[in-house]
């Protein structure tokens, strides 16, 4: 009779209450946000709802720390959640065995994600100074979720007559954390720019030999002589008067007509399409400013504004917040360039000697206005030259997106070659023009 009551008293006296379905619906939550993160990052998403440019959200998701071992990190924390979830379904009073494999996969699990949550919240606080919106909340419903769990953990190891091992599983978490961490400072995400740079040229390469384009576009992949023109220039014109190609678009830019930090006739040539609302365009623009004092006289960087606003730019629908206004900041540096080409290069240091927030416009029309006159300002932002190299900007963004499939911003020329996006640092940048030039 004893035996009986006691097995009965097993069955109908269940492991779990109704706790759990609370950790399920935390997990899963976590999870939803966590796969949305991993769907943007692996198509390259331009936009996230409610992370827009110079949002602490867009900083982290575009950070080194955003990747373990070039994936981004929000997939290897989904399987966790996932593994998480499913686990809490083990729970059988009738299989003990199964129970317990749970129980043990689950404390795991929780300390786990505590352990990572702590880890990536502290980076964004200690490294990155922003917070993901996003990755906080899939944080914190996760870590809800394992906190919940670990107070009922002891009830239900009780029950199953087992120590709960909660040492062994702080143990393996901070492995865990210890691993992700060495991936993240040992092994950088820093190639992810030199890869791209790569299979843009390779497809640049078919496009240009339809279009013609000069042979300072494909001289990388000619023959071995005409490569060794980066370090000794052929006499027959300067560079100046060189039109600067577009890869695979057929056409070319006026560099007579674009503002240049550097020489103007420097034998190596880059082109930067920027907008000056763009963070990630600012984060570039501080990088070309740090390596272009290395190579005076050698390398030239073109500039040429295109906005990202509805406003004047007609390949967009509608304008981001963060972009509003955009068009007039590229036609103040487009009428400054205009009218007095020799004081852009001071004008151009004052807008950027902030490259974490944008100055307001009024601010930076006032200032354009003290560097070149009031009238003349005035004259050359209704002029029809600057609206005409104001589209043609806006005409190759358009050319891009459709020939590489990217409207990423900042968008960089080097060498017959279209860069989308900065590099993650700036020796990153000075090494791979090294390479591509000689210098």
């Amino acid at each position: 009779m004893g035996k009986q009551s006691k097995g009965a008293s097993s069955k109908t006296n269940p492991l779990v209450g109704n706790w759990i379905h609370i950790v399920r619906v935390l997990l899963f939550s976590a999870a939803i946000i966590t796969a949305y993160l991993s769907l943007a990052a692996l198509t390259q998403a331009e936009t996230i709802p409610g992370c827009g440019p110079d949002s602490g959200c867009d900083k982290v998701l575009h950070s080194k720390w955003a990747k373990w071992l070039n994936i981004p990190v929000s997939l290897p924390g989904l399987g966790l959640y996932a593994f998480f979830f499913i686990s809490t379904f083990g729970f059988k009073a009738g299989n003990r065995e199964k129970a317990k494999r749970s129980l043990n996969a689950l404390t795991l699990c929780a300390v786990g994600v505590l352990a990572a949550a702590v880890w990536f919240v502290g980076i964004q606080a200690v490294a990155i100074k922003s917070f993901c919106t996003y990755c906080c909340t899939a944080h914190a419903l996760a870590s809800v979720a394992a906190i919940l769990f670990l107070t009922q953990a002891a009830s239900i190891a009780d029950k199953l007559s087992v120590r709960l091992n909660l040492g062994g599983a702080g143990a393996a978490a901070a492995g865990l954390v210890a691993l992700i961490a060495a991936g993240q400072v040992l092994m950088p995400a820093e190639d992810h720019w030199a890869k791209q740079m790569g299979a843009t040229k390779t497809n640049e390469v078919a496009q240009v030999a339809q279009t013609n384009a000069p042979p300072t576009v494909v001289k990388t992949n000619t023959p071995p002589t005409p490569a060794v023109v980066t370090n000794s220039p052929p006499a027959p014109k300067p560079a100046a008067a060189d039109p600067f190609p577009i890869p695979g678009a057929g056409i070319s830019l006026d560099t007579s007509k674009l503002a240049v930090i550097g020489k103007r006739d420097a034998p190596n040539r880059i082109l930067l399409m920027f907008d000056y609302t763009c963070h990630q365009c600012r984060k570039l623009h501080g990088f070309v400013r740090q390596v272009m004092p290395n190579h005076k006289g050698t390398l030239a960087c073109f500039l040429a504004p295109m906005p990202l606003d509805a406003a004047c730019n007609k390949q967009l629908k509608s304008t981001s917040p963060s972009h509003v206004n955009a068009c007039e900041y590229a036609k103040i540096c487009l009428a400054v360039q205009q009218v007095a080409p020799d004081k852009y290069d001071a004008f151009d240091l004052w807008l950027f000697s902030d490259h974490e927030t944008a100055k307001p416009l009024e601010l930076v029309r006032s200032h354009a206005e003290k560097v070149v006159g009031k009238e003349a300002l005035g004259q050359a932002l209704g002029s029809a030259t600057l609206q005409a190299q104001l589209q043609r900007n806006i005409e190759i963004y358009e050319l891009n997106i459709k020939n590489w499939n990217s409207s990423s911003m900042p968008q960089t020329f080097i060498n017959g070659q279209v860069i989308f996006g900065p590099p993650p640092t700036a020796e990153h940048l000075e090494n791979y023009l090294k390479k591509e030039f000689g210098l």
